[in-house]
């Protein structure tokens, strides 16, 4: 009786080695992957910075021509001594409702339902312009 006890406690003990072994290589592939998509994820959030920065400088460049565009119309009305054509009124940005709807508390899922956006632009709109409690 005492060796069947013996020998069921080493079965389990042994099975509880296995099993550790186990869970500790699980752990280590878990760790490996994380690691891999927290790089992935700084890559890109890296990208999205820069083509937000690009996309800025582009916004500024597409005023400042639209500034010159006046000057030169109004130049030539001058010349011309005709009144300058009328240009067509400043559009909002694109994005400048929902950025607004941001700023209020807006949520990813109520930006996406509103103003059709996916859902990596809704996410990128509260990332840049939310408050640190929508994040």
């Amino acid at each position: 009786m005492d060796n069947l006890w013996l020998i069921a406690l080493s079965a389990a003990i042994a099975i509880s080695f296995l099993i550790l072994i186990w869970l500790v290589i699980g752990y280590r592939k878990l760790k490996r992957n994380y690691s891999l998509m927290m790089d992935a994820v700084n890559r890109n959030s890296n990208d999205i910075s820069g083509l937000c920065t690009a996309a800025i400088t582009v916004d500024e460049h597409i005023g400042l021509t639209a500034e010159q565009l006046t000057e030169l119309w109004e130049k030539i009305a001058d010349l011309k001594n005709t009144p300058p054509p009328a240009m067509p009124a400043e559009t909002p940005h694109a994005y400048s409702g929902d950025i607004q709807k941001v700023r209020s508390g807006a949520s990813i899922h109520e930006l996406m339902q509103s103003s059709g956006l996916s859902h990596d632009e809704a996410a990128l709109l509260i990332r840049l312009h939310g408050s640190k409690s929508q994040l």
